[in-house]
């Protein structure tokens, strides 16, 4: 069991997940964008809401397992995704490039909130996408990084 900065404990399995979905999410991007796409699962994780509480799935509420793993909330994860079988092979945690950003995962687990280059974002999409997606049409993103825009909804300021 490992503390984050701000003291919440988390898991191997926790890390392990996150870095996962970063990898899935945000692979072909540069580090500063896989670590955005960390922060927005770090500040899903420290203020729980209704992305880590899905009953009877199995995964317990409010942990970063939960943030990742809980239906739709990270389209990788989601069984409609070609790639999401992936996630689920052993073989695929051990890869050179996951275990790269599983070290960013902790990192940004165990940095300041000042380094938070989403600026607090709970939500982020596409650039391509995002003018078809329905949160965030007429929302102003709050940081723009690599190929993704980044946006706060569900936390409070």
């Amino acid at each position: 069991m490992y503390r984050s900065s701000t003291c919440k404990p988390f898991s191997d399995l926790d890390l392990d997940t996150m870095a996962l979905t970063v990898w899935a999410e945000a692979r072909g991007e540069e580090i500063i964008g896989q670590r955005a796409v960390a922060w927005v699962i770090r500040n899903r994780w420290e203020q729980p809401g209704w992305w880590s509480r899905q009953r009877g799935d199995g995964i317990p509420d409010d942990t970063i397992q939960a943030v990742c793993r809980d239906p739709w909330q990270f389209s990788c994860w989601n069984p409609s995704d070609p790639q999401s079988h992936r996630l689920h092979e052993p073989a695929t945690l051990r890869r050179e490039d996951v275990q790269s950003i599983r070290s960013i995962c902790e990192r940004v687990l165990n940095e300041s909130r000042d380094n938070d280059p989403t600026l607090g974002s709970d939500h982020y999409c596409t650039r391509l996408i995002a003018p078809h997606t329905k949160w965030a049409i007429n929302r102003k993103p709050t940081a723009s990084i690599g190929n993704h825009l980044f946006y706060r909804i569900g936390l409070h300021p």
